[in-house]
């Protein structure tokens, strides 16, 4: 895990994610403020995961025939141009054009910068290097809004955007200098072809790969995570607001503890994933986040609204890396880039149907019914996976670290 790629991606990931994560909860207040109402009000938070769904997939699967690099770049000076995009706004029409063109940036970037660790990871230590991965984009996500309500606070709204914008063009400096354009397994296969031996086929059409039993198990993983996330994330700040009496600093301190106790949690959780059943990992970790999730519904102070929350951070890490650490080795015979783009598009559907439903179910029962809701979709899910993921290859044996010469890799 020292070496370059890994360190670059890290780098970039962590920056990338904390700058993305500093605006997202501004926006629809920025929105608001330039005349946003209503529907409008919702699609600043998620027109990006609607482009995402229909981006991700394809995104993910280019980059297993021309090389994940171009694309992690491409993605970087997207968010960007997204950044100067929001600077420049005249009307909440653009913010939401700027959003929608972010969620091409987020295509880009994060699944295809997770299969390209998904090629760098040995055989029989995926959680180990998934979970340390994680921890760039949870405790950036975590650490976002607290940086920018300093900043807001000290330099003004405008300045969050300016910072946004420097954040991604460090990153993509870094990856330009740092990342080699293609990794150490695509060498490998690259080499294979050229001295006339045969190698596994890695450019399944969709419908081949969702055929994998395993592949489709993550990829609707990915999908009941983010419809827990979607209705939380809705609701969550109005619950702590108005339902516990939490002002914004403590808002603001529980969302980021959560993150930030997820992600310190997942190098641990995948060492864990490495040496026990990942299914039972992913099936006890949901479970534990359903049944955690559902009962903010109903805590009666903050004290345990963020004793709730460290819980969910703890237990959706779990589920997430042995899901991760399964979903790499699925890559490596469905093709890494077509099964982290499958579960990209799966978590930009979730995401947006789990704020659409839990609407209607707030609607209906109050507000406490988003995070019933969140849990019940969360628990239905545990047996489908367990029942496709029954007698599947869900780990592999231990191998040692492929070694790439420097002067090769870096080509």
């Amino acid at each position: 895990m020292r070496s370059r790629p890994f360190v670059a991606l890290y780098v970039a990931v962590f920056v990338a994610t904390m700058g993305i994560s500093m605006v997202s909860p501004l926006l629809p207040v920025y929105a608001e403020r330039l005349g946003a109402t209503g529907i409008w009000l919702g699609l600043t938070f998620s027109v990006f995961a609607i482009v995402q769904t229909f981006v991700g997939p394809f995104a993910g699967r280019l980059s297993d025939r021309y090389g994940r690099k171009p694309f992690i770049v491409a993605g970087l000076l997207v968010y960007l141009i997204a950044a100067l995009g929001y600077l420049t706004a005249q009307n909440f029409y653009q913010v939401i054009a700027f959003r929608a063109f972010s969620g091409l940036g987020t295509s880009l970037i994060f699944s295809v910068a997770r299969a390209y660790v998904g090629d760098l990871t040995p055989r029989g230590q995926e959680g180990r290097w998934l979970g340390v991965f994680a921890t760039a984009d949870i405790v950036g996500f975590g650490t976002g809004p607290l940086v920018a309500g300093v900043l807001r606070e000290v330099l003004g709204f405008r300045s969050v955007f300016v910072a946004m914008a420097a954040m991604m063009a460090l990153s993509a400096l870094v990856l330009t200098l740092w990342l080699p354009r293609h990794s150490p397994a695509e060498l490998e296969r690259r080499a294979t072809r050229r001295s006339g031996g045969t190698v596994a086929r890695t450019d399944r059409t969709f419908r081949e790969a969702l055929g994998d039993r395993v592949v489709l198990a993550v990829t609707l993983h990915a999908g009941m995570v983010a419809v827990a996330a979607g209705a939380t994330l809705s609701f969550l700040a109005l619950r702590l607001e108005e339902g516990i009496g939490a002002t914004p600093i403590m808002i603001g301190l529980a969302f980021a503890m959560q993150d930030i106790t997820g992600g310190l949690a997942q190098p641990i959780l995948g060492r864990i994933a490495d040496r026990r059943d990942r299914r039972l990992l992913v099936a006890g970790g949901l479970a534990a986040y359903a049944a955690l999730l559902a009962s903010l519904g109903v805590v009666p102070s903050y004290g345990a609204a963020v004793a709730v929350l460290l819980g969910m951070g703890a237990t959706s890490s779990l589920s997430m890396v042995a899901a991760g650490a399964i979903q790499v080795v699925a890559g490596r015979r469905a093709g890494m880039g077509t099964v982290l783009g499958l579960s990209s598009a799966s978590n930009g559907i979730g995401i947006v149907a789990g704020s659409l439903l839990s609407g209607v179910v707030v609607s209906l029962f109050q507000l406490e019914g988003a995070f019933f809701f969140g849990g019940a979709v969360m628990a239905s899910g545990i047996p489908l996976f367990l029942w496709l993921t029954r007698g599947a290859v869900v780990a592999e044996p231990a191998a040692a670290e492929p070694r790439v010469p420097e002067a090769e890799a870096a080509g």
